[in-house]
């Protein structure tokens, strides 16, 4: 079992598995290889993206999430990440909505010595980016809430324990999320989650949950659909792994933007994949669950009686009633998202001496300081500078850090925020201190969580004539409730500046969807040419550009690292065939190495010298057969050369090709668990009988995209279990036609040269 780790009150937060500390502490050794030059870019990326590293719009300058299950936090380690943040960043932290917080600014030479500052205080930002088992959260209350049905905390933090531990967590297709709400509010957003727990009493009072698994937002977002009615609190952990294991062997690796596990679920309806999910689920418990299991403990007690209903909602804005009617809840904001050391300092002190156990991170990008007694609420928020009674007045705005910082910020998200936040003071709007709640992101990947807000806003950028407008999509009407759940409906492209006006007007007449569908209405157009006013975002004076976007890094993992040796290759190939003479050697020694490489991480193994990896390349891919038996010695030329045993190696050209071409063709047809879904070379190549296609296609001087349709079309023309010969010129043509046929389901069974071009053979499956 593993321990767990006491903040004062004797609340539970995430204690690290010793495999997390091992890991931690070899991140060191990574920056060190990397700065030698011994670790590739893209190796290296995926590597400190895992760790819970990324790089921001400034290049050379890292943000570091740092993961607290459950959100929870204590007054120590938060002084520990004000320390970290003053000392190598800029002094700002940022609190995320899936309750993490962010070190931001950061030289990379200064990141080891953060991660390690952390480790220290017994935190990690280990899993906190890529392709893993994130952050698993809980709602903020949980423990103190009247309203909840048990205090779900405990669950979220043994759960993370758990996954933290297991390799499989971190090497997924993408990135997979976990929630735990106390009731059907969802105040962690379970509707929304890759696996969503809802608390409830079975049969005589046991704790439980349903369970919910398919939700997301961002790219094509979706509520999660129900795969449990009602399970035991013990079987948490065995849900969890059942659902991963789903993703892992379903999810979509090669495409990246169709990876999440709401596209499975798209792609085999709700009856699959609740199917899907038993199967897995059966697996588990035949197998037994890895690892170690965190304790539980007992049944935790329900929600008290005596607690009247009427209690359970808002004092005012910052305020919450507790199940101990002589305390309260207390809710410090920072400047969107935004804390600054000193801040965090004082709000640590304020925790230590008026409140009881640990802080939590929320999704609305807030700190909760738990058990203040009622008569030292107001001294605390005033030492604080906020509002005694708690009753701010301005918008309650939830926002991502935008463009300001993230490689993939369109627009200045934390600039919309202020200005609507100072319209709404200087026009006297008064907000309910129970909503609406806006919610704000710089770009269509929802870190911001606008889909699920009362109004949201979507990042976008719009031509008019030639010039570009800061734009926002404008949403309405989410609900947020298990079972209920909906995410907002989309209204109308609105320019970034004539954002804080309709906001105001919608919030003054009430902020209900047909008051705000009128305002977008009326706001939308834009003249042509654009006035320069609308061409300039929020907050700054200069022309609106994409100017430092660039590819996300969320991603970075296996499918980063092998595109990069492909690339490579290919590279390499075009530098032989452009420079004949003494180039073309090395250059041709290289395109066979990186060709070699390519593939092995795939296998898990990360050779790092020339010998070991041609030595690793023909136990995992000659030996099987899944590359021609001419790659062995291609690989063995090759070394020769290189040792000067060889005078030159133009003559293996072709051979080079073959090779490349071969190991495409097995990339492009890796599954969602890193099999390969096309036969060996060495296999009988189907189709007909006598092994022979059914019907061939010259498609021979035919571009992209045409030649992929006109193959299309002639492989709907044979029976299924055919096979389909195409030929095919080089380049973009062999390069894209077979990957696209891979995509769709169709078996690819084998990539061969001809006379100047290349023979592609597909079996039709469906």
């Amino acid at each position: 079992m593993t321990e767990t780790m006491l903040g004062a009150g004797g609340d539970l937060v995430l204690r690290l598995p010793e495999e997390v500390r091992r890991e931690t502490l070899q991140y060191r050794g990574a920056v060190e290889r990397f700065g030698r030059g011994e670790m590739s870019p893209v190796a290296f990326k995926a590597h400190r993206v895992t760790m819970g590293l990324y790089e921001q719009r400034v290049t050379g300058r890292f943000m570091v999430r740092i993961r607290l299950g459950a959100g929870r936090v204590t007054p120590d380690q938060l002084v520990r990440i004000a320390d970290l943040a003053e000392r190598h960043g800029s002094g700002l932290v940022h609190a995320t909505t899936r309750e993490d917080l962010q070190i931001h600014d950061l030289p990379l030479e200064n990141t080891p010595d953060v991660v390690e500052g952390l480790l220290a205080a017994g935190l990690s930002p280990r899993g906190g980016g890529g392709n893993t088992v994130r952050n698993v959260t809980a709602c903020p209350r949980a423990g103190v809430c009247p309203a909840e049905v048990f205090d779900v905390a405990p669950c979220a933090i043994a759960v993370a324990e758990h996954q933290l531990q297991a390799p499989s967590s971190y090497n997924l297709p993408r990135k997979f999320k976990v929630a735990f709400s106390g009731c059907g509010r969802d105040c962690a957003f379970a509707s929304v989650s890759d696996v969503g727990f809802f608390a409830r009493l079975g049969a005589g009072g046991a704790a439980g949950f349903s369970v919910w698994a398919g939700g997301g937002l961002g790219n094509r977002p979706r509520t999660a659909v129900r795969v449990e009615e009602f399970i035991r609190r013990e079987e948490i952990f065995a849900v969890t792994e059942a659902v991963k294991r789903l993703f892992d062997g379903h999810g979509d690796r090669a495409n990246r933007h169709q990876a999440r596990l709401r596209f499975v679920l798209d792609r085999v309806g709700e009856a699959g994949f609740v199917r899907l999910y038993r199967e897995e689920r059966a697996r588990v418990e035949a197998e037994g669950l890895p690892g170690r299991v965190p304790a539980l403990g007992g049944d935790p007690p329900g929600v008290p009686a005596s607690v009247p209903a009427g209690d359970r909602d808002r004092i005012a804005r910052d305020l919450w009633p507790e199940r101990d009617p002589g305390r309260v809840t207390v809710r410090v904001r920072g400047t969107f998202g935004h804390f600054r050391h000193d801040d965090l300092r004082a709000i640590a002190g304020a925790a230590a001496a008026d409140g009881r156990g640990p802080l939590r991170a929320t999704p609305d990008q807030a700190l909760l300081v738990t058990g203040v007694p009622r008569n030292r609420v107001a001294g605390l928020l005033a030492a604080l500078g906020r509002p005694a009674d708690g009753a701010d007045a301005g918008a309650d705005i939830v926002t991502c850090t935008g463009a300001e910082t993230c490689k993939l910020g369109l627009c200045l998200s934390r600039n919309l925020a202020g200005a609507i936040d100072a319209e709404v003071r200087r026009r006297g709007v008064r907000v309910p201190a129970d909503g609406p709640v806006i919610r704000i992101s710089g770009c269509p990947n929802s870190c911001g969580q606008h889909l699920s807000g009362d109004i949201g806003f979507e990042g976008r950028a719009r031509r008019v004539g030639d010039r570009l407008v800061p734009c926002y999509e404008v949403l309405a009407g989410a609900v947020i409730r298990e079972g209920q759940a909906r995410l907002g409906e989309r209204l109308g492209v609105v320019p970034a500046r004539r954002i804080p006006a309709l906001v105001a007007e919608a919030l003054a007449a009430g902020g209900g969807r047909e008051t705000t569908a009128k305002l977008v209405a009326e706001s939308a157009t834009i003249p042509d040419p654009a006035p320069d006013e609308l061409c300039r975002d929020l907050g700054v004076d200069v022309p609106f550009s994409l100017a430092g976007r660039g590819p996300g890094e969320c991603g970075a993992g296996v499918m980063d690292v092998i595109r990069m040796d492909l690339a490579e290759a290919r590279a390499q190939l075009k530098s032989a065939e452009g420079s004949p003479g003494p180039g073309a050697n090395e250059a041709l020694y290289r395109a066979t190495v990186a060709a070699a490489r390519s593939l092995l991480v795939a296998f898990g193994a990360e050779p790092r010298t020339d010998r070991e990896i041609f030595d690793a390349f023909r136990t995992r891919l000659i030996e099987p057969g899944w590359v021609g038996g001419e790659a062995l010695s291609l690989s063995a030329a090759a070394v020769e050369w290189r040792m000067g045993d060889r005078p030159g190696l133009a003559d293996l050209l072709e051979p080079a090709k073959i090779l490349v071409a071969r190991v495409e063709a097995l990339f492009a047809s890796l599954d969602a668990s890193l099999k390969f879904r096309i036969p060996p070379v060495t296999a009988a190549p189907g189709g007909q009988a006598d092994g022979t296609p059914s019907r061939s296609i010259d498609l021979r001087g035919v571009a992209c995209p045409m030649n992929f349709v006109k193959a299309k079309v002639a492989l709907e023309g044979v029976a299924t279990g055919e096979v389909l010969e195409i030929l095919l010129d080089d380049g973009e043509p062999v390069q894209n036609v077979p990957a696209s046929f891979t995509e769709q389901g169709q078996e690819v069974l084998g990539v061969k040269p001809g006379d100047g071009h290349w023979r592609v053979a597909v079996r039709r499956v469906r």
